[in-house]
Order: structure tokens, then sequence, then C-alpha cells
């Protein structure tokens, strides 16, 4: 007679007994880093692998105060952007079980395991592939090497992806509620008592620093210089640490040191992402700037012509509306679009009159960066010049494909005139209201920021109509900024590559010392081009 045969596949499967098991521990929220949630977790895994009668735990992968919610925004060495949950102990795992360095998993409870369908979806692929158990501690049975239990596994995931969505909307709008109230949200800055029962009060000695900070930026200083000479003063920074130009502009653009309340969270439709921080202002019905409850260290006047200012300086470097990169020199091509390939850091050009020649460096930390990456300029200039005019090369063949009606191109340009009009319109109020020349021409507090207000308006209203078109319609702009490639100025050229590219990462240098020094060089470099959908915004 025939050997009977038997379907139970999945039954063997689970009945196997890992040499060397892992244990997954995750908790999302530790404040103060005593890892006593994922100790506990711990515990239970241990309880689990004795009951199950596997061998000891060969890698324990602890990923404490760690959100598996939460996304974040990556830059591939392609120049692709995605965005993932940034879990490396978690990928670490799905690579050890992978390559066999161990062979089953036990995790605590599905949803310390995964929040993401996709997280959830790369470990069953790999335990399908490897047929190796992974098994909850909790929560009843569940081992994903069972296709009942996978499914299963799957609604569960969706569910607790969406709880923790819920969670997330219920806390932006309790923060957007207790930000309209006037309280504080966040940390309480520097500046201020930020502990005690005196907490939210003026702290002078750090009040004195950032009045001085303010004064110094309106006499014409720089946030790396004002960071030098705060360095040489001895000053204690609010990290503890040497101030950084990054810690300067946080100081400079924050809106709670004129007593305003601000608030950039979920649920809040920005009125104008015009780079004046005005943006981040909350305003009650009346077109007023809310207050908030705790003392002003500076004037809102004051604050406002530092914003002016610093505006001012970032249309001088090239740096476009709504953009949130540092203002960096526009002498040099490349400083700021340049980014360090070690801490993401804008280059800065730089002159050696000893070496007499010229390159791009990564600031030292002292000033923001970490000083590991530096790049001769001549052949990086070339070849980025290079890469961009083969790029518009192909705009304009692109351009001529997509035939974009004249009457459409002549809407979407009467539409940006509006919009450049009005948000000019915008700075001259501000700069009258911040320099207390609002009677010369007949206007009152209450007239500026009514003003001011239906303005943000307008301006959000225009900028949702752009974004909504059509991005063909784009076309014929992108043919002019090819034109005007190869004839434009350093800062004009800035201003377009600031248009098309994200940055372009600077990678260490290549090993070895054979081959050609340019062609080293341009290894190294890592172009991010923007997608067609932000290029349409």
């Amino acid at each position: 007679m025939g050997r009977g045969v038997t379907l139970n596949l999945f039954d063997q499967l689970s009945s196997y007994h890992p040499k060397r098991p892992a244990a997954y521990l995750r908790i999302s929220s530790d404040r103060f880093g005593l890892e006593a949630g994922v100790d506990r977790q711990h515990e239970d895994a241990e309880d689990t692998r004795r009951h199950l009668r596997w061998g000891p735990f060969a890698r324990v992968y602890r990923e404490n105060d760690t959100s598996a919610f939460k996304k974040g925004k990556i830059v591939r060495p392609d120049g692709s952007i995605d965005w993932v949950v940034i879990r490396p102990k978690f990928r670490r795992l799905l690579a050890d079980l992978a390559s066999g360095v161990i062979d089953g998993v036990i995790f605590y409870d599905l949803d310390r395991l995964v929040r993401q369908p996709r997280d959830l979806e790369d470990l069953i692929d790999i335990v399908e592939y490897v047929q190796r158990p992974a098994v909850g501690a909790t929560g009843g049975p569940m081992n994903l090497i069972n296709d009942n239990d996978r499914h299963m596994a799957r609604m569960m995931c969706v569910m607790a992806l969406k709880s923790s969505e819920d969670s997330s909307r219920r806390v932006a709008r309790m923060h957007l509620a207790a930000a309209q109230q006037g309280k504080i949200q966040g940390r309480i800055a520097y500046g201020w008592i930020r502990t005690g029962p005196d907490k939210g009060k003026i702290l002078e000695p750090e009040a004195a620093v950032v009045r001085e900070i303010f004064a110094a930026c309106l006499f014409g200083q720089t946030a790396y210089s004002i960071a030098t000479d705060l360095n040489r003063g001895g000053i204690p920074s609010p990290t503890g640490r040497s101030w950084s130009s990054t810690m300067v502009n946080k100081i400079l653009r924050n809106p709670r040191y004129a007593g305003m309340v601000s608030y950039d969270g979920k649920h809040r439709v920005d009125p104008t992402p015009d780079w004046d921080d005005w943006s981040r202002v909350l305003f009650d019905d009346d077109s007023h700037p809310l207050l908030g409850s705790w003392e002003r260290v500076i004037d809102p006047r004051q604050w406002s012509q530092v914003q002016f200012e610093l505006q001012l300086r970032r249309q001088k470097a090239g740096i476009a509306p709504g953009s949130h990169l540092p203002a960096v020199s526009a002498k040099y091509l490349l400083s700021g679009i340049l980014r360090c390939g070690k801490c993401q850091r804008g280059l800065v050009g730089h002159y050696s009159r000893k070496e007499n020649r010229r390159n791009y460096r990564c600031p030292p930390s002292a000033h923001g960066g970490c000083g590991g990456t530096c790049i001769s300029a001549e052949p990086v200039e070339e070849a980025v010049q290079e890469a961009m005019t083969v790029y518009f090369t192909r705009l304009l063949t692109t351009a001529e494909l997509a035939g974009t009606p004249a009457a459409r191109q002549e809407e979407t340009a009467e539409l940006q005139a509006a919009l450049n009009s009005d948000m000019q319109r915008k700075r001259d109020f501000v700069k009258r209201w911040s320099t207390g020349t609002l009677v010369e021409v007949g206007l009152t507090e209450d007239d500026f920021f009514q003003l001011v207000g239906t303005l943000n308006r307008k301006i959000s209203s225009l900028q949702a109509t752009l974004a909504a078109r059509d991005p063909a319609n784009g076309a014929a702009d992108r043919v002019t900024d090819a034109t005007g490639w190869s004839q434009g100025t350093v800062s004009q050229r800035r201003v377009l590559m600031r248009r098309y590219l994200d940055g372009v990462q600077v990678l260490p240098p290549v090993t070895g010392t054979g081959g050609n020094p340019t062609q080293r060089i341009r290894q190294r470099l890592h172009p991010a081009w923007k997608t067609a959908e932000e290029l349409a915004a």
C-alpha cells in the first residue's frame, strides 16, 4: 500500500523548535529612558520561550522609545523619496531572519511588533520564504507561519493603524485647542524657566541673551557670526553645548518670544508658506494675533522686523519662499545645495589662501554641522552644471510635447502675478507696522491686522488654485527656466537649482587611489530631483 499524504503542512512547521531564536521588544514612549517597559516584555518573552521549549535567545532586538506608526522622509541614493517608519532594529531582525542568523522570533504583542501594514508584509514575506516561526507572547496564540494567523494579523494591524491615526488626530486637535487658549505647547523655550513652580516665567539671564541675538540680527550680523560671538563669550547654549547657527535661527524665528501663540501641527491650515513666520502665528476672529499666557521677551514689532530682515536675506541668497533650508551665502554657486552625506547639513563655500583653491565643506559642530565632508569646488560645480544642462534639455523636449494652450498659460501667469502682488502688499504692510509708519498711509493697528488677515486668505486661495492646476500648465515656465539657465548669474542659477533640486548629497570619498580624480568626485554626488508633483505645487 502506498504511504499516506498529508496537507497538514503548517502544523508541522509550527512544531519546529528554533535553536537560535530572537526576541523583539518595543515601546513607543519612554520619557525617562528607564527601559522598564521593554524589560517587562523581555520577561514575558522568556516565559513564552521556555513554554515553547525553544533554545536560548541568540539575539534580543530592543527598540525603546520608538514609534511603529510615525513615518519619516528618506532620500534614496538614486534620488527617489520614500516615507517609511524608521526602525533600525526591526530591519536588522528581518535581515538576520532572512540570512539564517536567527531561526525564529518571539514578539511581545502584534501592536508592539507593527503598526503599519507595509512592515507586517515585509516580515510575512520572510517568514514564508525561510519557513521559520514568528510567535506572539501575549494576546492569544499567534504564529505567522500559519496562513490563518497571518490573515488575522493583517486585520489586527489595520485596526491598530486606525487606532493610532485616531489617537494622533485627537492629540493634535487637543494641542490646537490648547494653543488657541494661549497655553504653551511643547517644550518651554530658552529664555523661560522650564521646571518647578515658576515654570514659564522669564529667566532673565537667558532672556538678556535672546534680546542680544535679536538686536545683533537687526544690526546686520548673520546667525553664524552671532553663534561665534556667543561661543567666544562663553555663554551656555540651550543644549549646554556650543552655539550653532541653527540654534540662533530657531530663536530668531520663534513668535513665542514676542508673546504670540504659534502652532504648525495638524488641523492648522497655514494662511501662507511665505517663510515670514507669520504663517505660524494663530489669529483670532478679528484677525489679531493670539497672545499667550507667558511673559514676552521682546516687542512684537522687533520680532516682525527680524522676520522681514531674514526674508530679505533669503531672497538675496536665492532661496525660494516656503523652503525651510537655512540661508547661506550666494557667493558660491552650490553653497547650501550640496548636502553633507554624514549629517545632511548644507555645505558652505570656502577659499583656502594657503592652497589657493576653493572647496565646499560641512561646517564644524559648533555651527550645526559635523565638519566631516569636504570636496573640491571646480569639478563639483562642473558636474552639477552639466547635470542641470542635460536636465533642461530633456525638459525642453517634454514641454514641447506637452503643447500647453496659450490661453491656459496666460491664465496661470495672471494668477501668479496676482499672488506676487498680494504677497508684496503683505510684506509692505508688515514692514510699516514693524517700523511704526502705518500712520503715514492713514492706517491704525486694527486696520493693519484686518488687512493682513484678508491678504493671508487671498494668498492661501491663490496658492491652492495654482497648485491644483494640471502640472503640464507649468511647461511654458519651464521652457523659460531652461532658456535662462545658460545665461543666468550665480544667484539666478541658484534659484533654478532650488526650484528643480532638493539638493545634492556628497558621500564620503571613494576608497582607492587609482582612476580619474574628476570621476571619483562625480561618484560622490547623488542629486535628489524634485518629483512632478513637487514641481506642480
